[in-house]
């Protein structure tokens, strides 16, 4: 009855996996181009000609309380201890975690993200 009376539509299935796909599609050959200039440069910022090189801080201390969920922000503390716990979090909570650590309040290397992720 409440989602009836805000009269709001939600996105249709086939919109919404149509742009996923575009994404997708678009992610591929990017990464396609990147390894044909450069083998093995996708995913890595050194050598990707499609990726800024951003002087990144290092400070092993931001990363650890990120990556243990310590870091005093309630929501990503929360998602980072559901990965450890589960092994996964919703793609939501992991794009919230990831903007935190590169361009939130950490500015730590994207690349020792992903190696988390990956771990």
């Amino acid at each position: 009855e409440a989602f009836q009376r805000t009269k709001v539509s939600p996105s249709k299935p086939p919109v919404s996996l149509h742009g996923q796909l575009l994404w997708r599609d678009f992610n591929s050959l990017m990464a396609r181009c990147a390894n044909e200039n450069e083998p093995g440069s996708w995913g890595k910022m050194k050598g990707n000609k499609y990726c800024r090189q951003i002087p990144w801080d290092d400070d092993e201390l931001l990363l650890q309380a990120w990556k243990t969920g310590q870091t005093g922000y309630p929501w990503i503390d929360a998602c980072m201890a559901q990965l450890k716990n589960e092994g996964w979090i919703h793609h939501l909570g992991r794009h919230a975690v990831a903007c935190f650590l590169t361009r939130g309040d950490l500015w730590q290397h994207w690349e020792k993200g992903a190696e988390h992720f990956e771990s």
